[in-house]
């Protein structure tokens, strides 16, 4: 016989996890969360893990602010530690970028973020070696932070299973079910469950789910790439803060001691006449061009780092929408089926908030105002959310 819950969640990742505890938390008995491989075995164990409200949308900068506040209480409120790096985040920005910076730091402060412009001085105060263009743009926001995304996914499913929800590893789901216009529950490769409402949260895997019931969604694979850099020996260079300079289109946080991770603003790579990608069969290390790129731009923000070395690289599958940020949904015609994905590499920060307005509409069965902006009938009215910090 099947089995009956009162929402399967399909997707082990951290959006599936969060939005189990928190559907724990108002109170919902039976959840069933079914991941077809093991839990945060996608992009949520490969995130950069870092998350900061400096941001050009006040809904994006809530989604962050909301995460902050998450991880840095998760050890006191569930008894699981969890490793909360304080670094702060610094962007630095080009001189003719600074109206658009300027804006975005008024759209953050309004949301609650506590950040503020500081001079190239005392950003290089802030960052020890910061090549800090007098003229450029420089904005400090203080509580931002950065979390080892693997463990941290590990802890919340601990969290959320110790909050009796149900997690099933290497439990594919073939298909969710519909009977008369509403979900009737899932098939799986550990048989039927029976559940009035189904999250769909299974990053790009989740386009042909709904394709197979009619939901087009614009979510694609993009294979992201990222590098692990290492201090040059004997060198006294340490990154210190988080670090976002758009003269190089890179990120970077912490590694350790010696090594930092770097990253690329992957929207300057998305390719949407790209050829089709195999989420489940690509190179998972970086590509040489890539990694000498990154280089390139590091040896830009850290001058010292052109003697550096790449440590380790890893590629990852990002599910990206067009304006990179999610879709979180109700369908349309469909009781009971909602899904939350199109997180674009912003998955991992946004889940805690992500999770608890997906929890509240599953049991209101009606969407929550905040989560209105990330409608996906956004990308056929031209209401995209415009939220980078930099210009694109």
């Amino acid at each position: 016989m099947g089995r009956t819950a009162d929402v399967v969640i399909v997707g082990g990742g951290v959006t599936g996890l969060c939005t189990a505890l928190a559907l724990k938390e108002r109170g919902v008995d039976r959840i069933e969360v079914l991941e077809r491989h093991f839990t945060g075995s996608g992009q949520s164990g490969r995130a950069a893990g870092v998350i900061r409200g400096c941001v050009g949308h006040a809904a994006v900068a809530a989604t962050q602010l909301e995460g902050q506040e998450f991880y840095g209480t998760f050890a006191e409120k569930f008894g699981v530690p969890v490793e909360v790096h304080r670094t702060g985040y610094l962007l630095v920005a080009r001189p003719h970028e600074r109206a658009h910076v300027e804006a975005t730091v008024s759209v953050a402060e309004r949301a609650g973020c506590r950040l503020g412009l500081v001079s190239a001085e005392e950003a290089a105060e802030i960052q020890p070696g910061l090549d800090a263009d007098p003229s450029g743009v420089h904005v400090f926001e203080p509580e931002g932070i950065y979390v080892d995304p693997a463990p941290a996914t590990q802890a919340i499913r601990l969290a959320a299973t110790a909050a009796g929800v149900l997690i099933r590893e290497g439990c594919e789901v073939k298909e969710v079910a519909v009977e008369g216009g509403r979900v009737t529950g899932v098939v799986s490769d550990d048989g039927k469950v029976s559940a009035e409402n189904v999250l769909v949260a299974t990053s790009v895997w989740g386009t042909p789910q709904l394709a197979r019931l009619g939901i087009k969604v614009p979510v694609r694979p993009h294979i992201a790439q990222m590098a692990f850099f290492h201090v040059p020996a004997g060198s006294g260079q340490r990154l210190q803060t988080t670090l976002f300079d758009s003269r190089a289109g890179l990120y970077m946080r912490p590694e350790g001691v010696a090594q930092m991770f770097v990253g690329r603003k992957e929207k300057d790579f998305h390719d949407p006449d790209e050829p089709a990608i195999d989420p489940d069969d690509y190179k998972q290390t970086a590509e040489y061009s890539a990694v000498r790129q990154m280089h390139a731009g590091l040896s830009v923000t850290l001058p010292s780092m052109r003697d550096g070395f790449v440590h380790r690289t890893y590629a990852c599958t990002y599910d990206v929408t067009p304006d990179e940020m999610p879709i979180l949904e109700q369908a349309d015609g469909i009781d009971g089926l909602f899904f939350a994905l199109g997180f674009s590499g912003g998955g991992f920060s946004a889940a805690p908030w992500v999770g608890r307005r997906m929890a509240d509409c599953i049991i209101s069965g009606e969407k929550p105002r905040e989560i209105t902006p990330f409608k996906l009938e956004r990308f056929e009215t031209g209401e995209t959310i415009d939220w980078s910090n930099t210009p694109d």
